[in-house]
């Protein structure tokens, strides 16, 4: 196949979408979401994240409460802030990736469900 050719067959390169990278559906903007610094998750975030996850000895609290051993990798809120939830060591636990997307989806399913 001549070089020709190939370019003849070759769809056209699309567009670039970089210009269009700050734009979704949803209208994100920066004023929308604030940093983690500015939410409370800087460097003593860090520090206390650390201590949970060595007091729980680095294992997913909802995994162990289900007789399942999984190593936890973050740490969430029991009870969520926006509900009134505090960083108090007893309101954090230590959690797996899985564990935490489902309890984060069930709350926002929660939350959206009891706006409307």
């Amino acid at each position: 196949m001549s070089s020709g050719l190939f370019c003849i067959l070759m769809p056209k390169r699309p567009p670039n979408l970089k210009a269009q990278r700050g734009r979704s559906s949803r209208n994100w903007t920066a004023t929308t979401r604030q940093s983690r610094h500015q939410r409370g998750y800087g460097w003593e975030w860090e520090k206390l994240r650390a201590r949970i996850l060595d007091r729980d000895k680095h294992l997913c609290q909802p995994c162990l409460r289900n007789d399942r051993v999984t190593p936890a990798t973050e740490v969430d809120h029991r009870l969520a802030k926006h509900l009134g939830g505090t960083d108090d060591e007893t309101n954090l636990e230590a959690i797996c990736n899985p564990c935490h997307k489902v309890k984060t989806a069930r709350e926002g399913r929660a939350r959206r469900g009891s706006r409307g």
